[in-house]
């Protein structure tokens, strides 16, 4: 037998022997796709900037997504119901607040809180588009799981996938402003 088929033979089976080592690994998404929300910054500090500034829509927002990231949607909704009214109606915190109603079993009260965010970007000419698209989801969303009876998302969780299944073939940009 030639060298070089040697050579390439124990090329494939080497990398046939590395592929069988890794095979059972994967890259979740989260070591693909960077890191969106609180990024760098600890809990501490955004907890500090809040308290320092609880007008400050933008603060506000940052910790409660912070908390939800880490699965408190309690404390998430707390932080939104301390900040005042302005705030609260703020669309980027009304979505965030609604989100932590859903997490914590309260879908009606995360519909309501979810349509009244669709309507106020429905308003304002300087709601970004992302906004716009988020709320008009989460209102479909949140809507199928009403009309399927779920009260709490952690009891059902089949009836909780099959009414996001259903809310996403429902809602459909067609026009951004």
């Amino acid at each position: 037998m030639d060298m070089r088929y040697l050579v390439a033979n124990g090329l494939v089976i080497g990398v046939m022997g590395w592929m069988a080592t890794f095979a059972g690994m994967q890259v979740g998404a989260a070591e693909v796709v960077p890191h969106r929300g609180a990024g760098d910054t600890s809990l501490t500090e955004l907890e500090s900037r809040a308290a320092q500034a609880p007008a400050s829509a933008k603060s506000v927002a940052a910790l409660a997504t912070a908390y939800l990231e880490r699965e408190q949607p309690g404390l998430a909704s707390a932080v939104i119901e301390k900040a005042p009214r302005e705030v609260r109606e703020q669309p980027e915190v009304a979505v965030l607040y609604a989100r932590a109603l859903f997490h914590r079993g309260r879908t009606r009260d995360a519909l309501a809180v979810a349509r009244d965010a669709g309507d106020a970007c429905a308003d304002s000419p300087s709601c970004p588009t992302w906004l716009v698209a988020k709320t008009a989801r989460q209102v479909a969303f949140f809507e199928q799981v009403v009309a399927a009876g779920i009260d709490d998302p952690l009891d059902d969780l089949r009836g909780t996938r099959a009414a996001y299944e259903r809310s996403a073939r429902e809602v459909r940009i067609v026009a951004v402003r």
